[in-house]
């Protein structure tokens, strides 16, 4: 996985551009943001009330062939336990 495809599938999921790199996702119970970095992402779940909850992996651990599916896990993992 790289940045390009992480920033393909945050626009495809609802993320709305935030300038190079950053996305973000609001709904009714607060806001995610994808950060993507040169070699990694950085995915911030920010609830309203709670701490920021901060999920980070490298490009190189999130394979070709399944990689938008980890990623899409993550993030509706995320979205399920709000």
């Amino acid at each position: 996985m790289n940045a390009d495809m992480i920033a393909a599938w945050a626009v495809e999921n609802g993320f709305h551009a935030i300038d190079a790199g950053n996305y973000r996702r609001h709904d009714d119970t607060g806001m995610m943001t994808i950060e993507i970095k040169k070699m990694s992402f950085l995915l911030i779940d920010e609830r309203q009330g709670l701490r920021p909850h901060l999920i980070s992996r490298l490009f190189k651990d999130m394979p070709l062939s399944s990689g938008s599916g980890r990623l899409q896990a993550l993030v509706l993992g995320r979205i399920s336990h709000r």
